[in-house]
């Protein structure tokens, strides 16, 4: 399936009031913002939800790369949308140009790469780095 010239959403209700869980508390002389994980968890979303109609059956993908700039240091409320827009691939390596929008405008912009991977060969390495067999028997 081809890519080039499509786009995915993802979106995010953020609470006016501020809970923990969504903004950054003014403690430290941090101000209540949209902290930049969870922005970037909702760019990563859109962007895997575009390339996900191109993975073949025990494929999956994961960042590589996310190089974000902020467009507005303001409080956000209300829904965050992020829309990525599909820019080409090198191999295995897919590349992406991301925005995010609250109700007042963009907020931030990025440049994301993502990489196909097999799924079973991933887990595998995770489980020797962790000191484990790379494969499990069943008994």
């Amino acid at each position: 399936m081809r890519l080039k010239g499509r786009t995915a959403e993802a979106t995010l209700q953020v609470d006016p009031a501020g809970t923990a869980e969504t903004f950054q508390t003014p403690e430290a002389g941090l101000p209540a913002v949209l902290p930049i994980s969870r922005l970037i968890a909702l760019m990563e979303s859109a962007a895997a939800r575009l390339m996900s109609s191109a993975l073949r059956d025990g494929e999956s993908s994961v960042a590589q790369e996310m190089n974000l700039t902020h467009a507005a240091s303001k409080g956000v409320h209300g829904a965050v949308r992020a829309v990525a827009a599909y820019r080409g691939v090198a191999g295995r390596v897919h590349r992406f140009t991301v925005h995010a929008f609250d109700e007042s405008g963009l907020i931030a912009s990025a440049e994301h790469t993502r990489v196909i991977v097999v799924e079973q060969r991933t887990e595998g390495l995770a489980r020797r780095r962790a000191g484990r067999r790379a494969m499990q028997l069943a008994v």
